[in-house]
């Protein structure tokens, strides 16, 4: 059966005049090897600049975009779940503004992959950051509140302590991203009241994956 990492591929290769070459590598050159956590590997050589939504056909919902000795690699999730790992040379893969919760939204997705495959302690580490992040948030909000960074007796925030754990109860799973995502959210919205979370990243990853 061909694989969405199969069809993805293909299309960057006949994505227009803007890419000269593509060298896929990793788990789509055996697709034995592929399973419902991966993503498609792919290098390519740019003659010019091109939107990753042309590109990889789909929106980017969160990514890791950096350069290093003109290499580009954009680490990317689409709004549809599917996932890239991309370096490119000589032009650029364009991304859109990212987000508010950008960070949150990527590694929620790669702690998803880690707890699917029984990578527990990446797939924990990369979720307590964002738990982490999101009681910043309440920190916040609780000093807006009372004027003061100093809470000698705590302050109306500190139920969110409780709403952690609770998110981070029970055994590593993906589906413990997905709780510690909700918990994500309402600690930016309680800071933020422009905030309007968007988890469909990482719910269609996950819908995607018990597919397999």
């Amino acid at each position: 059966m061909v694989q969405w990492q199969q069809v993805l591929l293909e299309r960057v290769r006949l994505a227009g005049p803007a890419v000269r070459a593509v060298q896929p590598y990793g788990s789509v050159l055996t697709p034995a090897d592929l399973d419902r956590w991966s993503d498609l590997d792919v290098e390519l050589e740019l003659v010019a600049d091109v939107d990753a939504s042309v590109l990889f056909g789909g929106e980017p919902w969160a990514w890791q975009d950096t350069v290093d000795e003109g290499v580009q690699r954009v680490r990317l999730v689409l709004r549809d779940g599917r996932r890239v790992d991309a370096a490119a040379r000589g032009a650029s893969i364009l991304l859109p503004t990212p987000a508010a919760d950008n960070s949150a939204r990527f590694d929620l997705a790669l702690a998803a992959t880690r707890f699917g495959r029984g990578a527990d302690v990446i797939g924990l580490h990369l979720t307590l950051g964002v738990v982490r992040d999101a009681l910043v948030q309440r920190m916040l909000v609780a000093d807006r509140r009372e004027g003061t960074a100093h809470h000698r007796f705590g302050s109306g925030s500190d139920g969110a302590a409780a709403s952690a754990l609770a998110a981070l109860a029970g055994e590593p799973s993906p589906a413990l991203a997905m709780r510690v995502a909700s918990f994500s959210a309402e600690s930016r919205a309680a800071a933020d009241h422009d905030y309007r979370p968007d988890w469909s990243g990482l719910t269609a990853l996950l819908a995607m994956s018990a597919e397999h």
